[in-house]
């Protein structure tokens, strides 16, 4: 009995001794680890610690703030959703559990977020007894400034010209193929910017842009190439899967308007599926497309584009629906007064209607208020010849319109504007308009009064033949 009694003795002073060695070894390692993470820590780059397994260990304060993903989110996940390198060549955590270490100058690091980081990084495994890997580190930096500055177009933030010509050759793989390609231009970027300034430009980039973040997989490269154009890569993506990518693209953008502007984005597509395509070749085949798509619709967006315009400024004020109707019917009559041919007659039916649209981006208050106008409303009020002629001049069918819109408002003795020509070097539909226009604005109030005005006019504010002309035809119909 006494025996048992020193053998359970000496069994319980072992237990005890070897517990508090693996008390000690315990407080050891997590005096090891807690001094592991404060240097960590304390480095500027991120860093992503992997076991052996290919989970998670540990992620420093950078590595959190950049990739998106906290310690407690992360540990025990695998490496390919937090250390995500989407299109990398290779699986450089793989190629370290094997022993090997990865340099990378430049590559992109998708965050829990979805945002593609462009950062440099040196993947290295971890060495244990024997040189054997238990582990890797992942040591990287972003260049934010660079993504931004070279990479980024600061306004849609879709990726710019220099980062397409990195990424082609890149995406240019058998890994990657098919790779198609689909190319936009976008409609009537010139004639927002010349009508409603480029502010307004801008948001129609901005919601083509948008309609491409909406459609297409982290995966795909959305470019903005050049002002009005766009260029999308899909990798590893069919030519049925890109009309697809298309349709979904014309979905999201149908409908959507900046302004009175629709947004109208052709898109060409064509696909390389192996070595024997050049890829170059492939873009412009898809450029080429978008081209006849474009000529084909071309006259149509420009129809209603212009009937959107006009449509809105007698949205807003129905005396000025009331004013051109008007006009146009006046300078018809004038116009046949005058012998003028047919296609004359046409010509100046249309300017006549639409003489005031560039009245579209004045301030509607002021269209509505009597004269005289404030100083102030009337230099905005001035604008609209100009805003007109570059409206018109910028469609096809109306382009032979524009110089006589600009110049409805000049005088023959030289006091008008926006030019300040005189006699002669004013276009003859101009001189036309502004005795019509003058005699409508008054006449519905006095018609008398219009009448002396025209006559008070003649060589001074009107070309004194039309003038004569003008007072002759009234005359001639009362």
């Amino acid at each position: 009995m006494f025996f048992v009694l020193i053998v359970c003795a000496l069994l319980c002073i072992a237990l005890l001794f070897l517990g508090f060695q693996l008390y000690n070894l315990r407080r050891d390692a997590g005096q090891e680890r807690r001094k592991y993470e404060q240097i960590l820590r304390g480095v500027s780059d991120a860093i992503v610690i992997i076991n052996s397994e290919g989970r998670v260990e540990m992620l420093n304060t950078q590595a959190q703030e950049l990739t998106g993903w906290n310690v407690e989110d992360a540990v025990g996940h695998g490496y390919k959703e937090i250390y995500c390198t989407p299109l990398a060549e290779y699986d450089p955590v793989a190629e370290a559990l094997e022993g090997q270490v990865v340099s990378r100058n430049h590559t992109l690091l998708k965050a829990k977020s979805g945002e593609e980081l462009l950062i440099t990084d040196r993947v290295s495994p971890l060495l244990g007894d024997n040189n054997r890997v238990i582990g890797v580190s992942c040591m990287f930096r972003t260049h934010c400034s660079l993504i931004q500055s070279s990479f980024r177009d600061s306004l849609t933030g879709l990726y710019n010209r220099s980062f397409l010509e990195q990424e082609l050759p890149r995406l240019d793989r058998p890994e990657h193929w098919p790779l198609s390609v689909l190319v936009g231009d976008l409609n009537g970027l010139k004639l927002t910017n010349d009508v409603f300034g480029h502010s307004v430009g801008d948001e129609l980039l901005i919601a083509v842009s948008e309609a491409f973040l909406e459609v297409c997989r982290p995966s795909d490269r959305v470019f903005r190439w050049g002002g009005d154009e766009f260029i999308v890569l899909l990798p590893k993506t069919g030519r049925e899967g890109a009309l697809q990518v298309r349709k979904r693209l014309q979905n999201a953008l149908e409908g959507r308007v900046v302004g009175t502007i629709s947004v109208n984005l052709p898109l060409g597509c064509s696909t390389k599926d192996g070595a024997d395509q050049d890829i170059r070749e492939v873009w412009q085949q898809a450029e080429e497309e978008m081209y006849w798509i474009k000529t084909i619709g071309h006259k149509r967006f420009q129809k209603e584009t212009l009937e959107a315009i006009v449509q809105e400024l007698y949205g807003r004020s129905s005396a000025e629906r009331e004013h051109a109707e008007r006009v146009s019917a006046l300078a018809e009559e004038f116009g046949k007064h005058l012998g003028l041919k047919k296609d004359e007659l046409r010509n100046l039916r249309l300017c006549g209607l639409l003489h005031d649209i560039g009245k579209v981006v004045i301030d509607p208050d002021i269209l509505e208020r009597p004269y005289p106008l404030k100083p102030e409303d009337e230099r905005e009020m001035k604008r609209h010849p100009l805003v007109g002629f570059r409206l018109l001049n910028v469609l096809e069918d109306t382009a032979d319109l524009a110089a006589a819109v600009l110049a409805h408002h000049e005088h023959w003795d030289g006091g008008g504007y926006p030019r300040g020509l005189k006699e002669d070097e004013i276009p003859y539909f101009g001189r036309i308009l502004a005795v019509v226009e003058t005699y409508d604005r008054v006449h519905t109030i006095d018609k008398d009064r219009a009448l002396q005005l025209i006559a008070e006019g003649a060589g001074k504010k009107f070309d004194p033949e039309l003038s004569h002309a003008f007072l002759q035809m009234i005359q001639a119909s009362a």
